[in-house]
């Protein structure tokens, strides 16, 4: 097992297969469907929150077992069935990326513990050995990491067409970046006060133009 390279896919349009009934497959579910892709769910029988799902369009799910012709056109499959070996050969042969529930031996990828706020993710991963740890240290980010990280994304989401049309210079336009990130802005937004966030920001690119 060596889960070392860090990836973040663009999932948008990718068939993925979902099989099994462990208490995690709900989750993996959900995350697949908020990352657009297609998704589909096989499996006799369905927890709540993954048939909510399927009767609101936002995924297909087969009622039945798993069958080798599932993998046609996958790009991805996460599978928590009571043998997971098959699967991950058939995965293999086929290179499809293949995730099993807490069977790492048939992995071709793991999934780290993760925060979001908005555009901003954080994946933390500790190779399988000690998910407790990540889990510990996502609950810390939760805590450091709140929604004016979120805000702050979108503003420098929102200015970078006009820092690349007024900046030419690659290393000015670094520069600018970093004082922008090491400005007060975060401290503003956290205290609510957006309209002097985008001031301050507008008034850093306007002073580097």
């Amino acid at each position: 097992m060596n889960f070392r390279y860090p990836i973040f896919l663009d999932l948008s349009g990718k068939k993925c297969l979902v099989t099994g009934e462990g208490y995690e497959v709900a989750s993996k579910v959900k995350s697949l469907v908020e990352a657009s892709a297609h998704v589909t769910y096989v499996s006799p029988r369905a927890e709540p929150a993954i048939e909510a799902l399927a009767a609101a369009g936002l995924l297909h799910w087969e009622t039945r077992e798993f069958e080798p012709r599932d993998l046609d056109g996958c790009f991805l499959v996460v599978s928590d069935l009571e043998d997971n070996a098959a699967i991950f050969r058939m995965a293999e042969e086929q290179r499809i990326l293949c995730n099993a529930v807490d069977d790492p031996e048939c992995c071709r990828f793991s999934f780290g513990a993760v925060h979001r706020q908005g555009d901003l993710t954080i994946a933390i991963s500790t190779n399988g050995y000690a998910p407790a740890l990540a889990v510990r240290l996502k609950q810390r980010l939760q805590r450091e990491v709140g929604p004016e990280f979120a805000e702050f994304v979108q503003m420098l989401k929102e200015a970078r067409p006009l820092v690349t049309s007024r900046i030419a210079d690659f290393g000015a336009r670094r520069a600018l970046w970093y004082r922008i990130v090491d400005s007060e802005i975060l401290a503003l937004l956290r205290d609510g006060n957006t309209e002097g966030a985008q001031a301050l920001l507008y008034s850093l690119v306007d002073s580097s133009a």
